[in-house]
């Protein structure tokens, strides 16, 4: 082999090592780190372990109450929306029509790239 290509192997053998090296450490640090004892973890499990499961009840409302709920519920949303549609920004088109000089170029550009697509000669078939 020349002198050359030796050096370049050997080069990329060292760097393949040294990255594999590089992922070893991680690798051990990463595990180190989280074999570390966190003081606050086993207090909180010990508090949630002696509390006991937790019973939730809910007390639901007659059918009627439930009913007038939601209709409360909806027309609150809706008087929310319309505040909403009455406060936002209108922007109105520009007058008379007029476009910029920039969409003029770029939809004419679009126009003929269209054409082009619609006029196209067909290929004539291979047998």
């Amino acid at each position: 082999m020349s002198e050359l290509l030796s050096q370049g192997l050997l080069m990329t053998a060292i760097g393949m090592g040294l990255v594999f090296l590089a992922l070893i450490f991680l690798w051990g640090l990463i595990n180190l780190i989280a074999s570390l004892p966190i003081k606050g973890r086993k207090e909180e499990e010990e508090e949630i372990l002696a509390e006991g499961p937790e019973v939730v009840t809910t007390d639901e409302p007659p059918a009627d109450e439930r009913q007038a709920l939601r209709a409360r519920a909806a027309a609150a949303a809706v008087a929310a929306a319309l505040a909403v549609q009455r406060s936002a920004l209108r922007i109105a088109p520009p007058a008379g029509g007029a476009i910029s000089a920039w969409q003029a170029a770029r939809r004419s550009n679009q126009f003929a790239l269209n054409a082009q697509i619609t006029s196209r000669k067909t290929r004539s078939s291979v047998r």
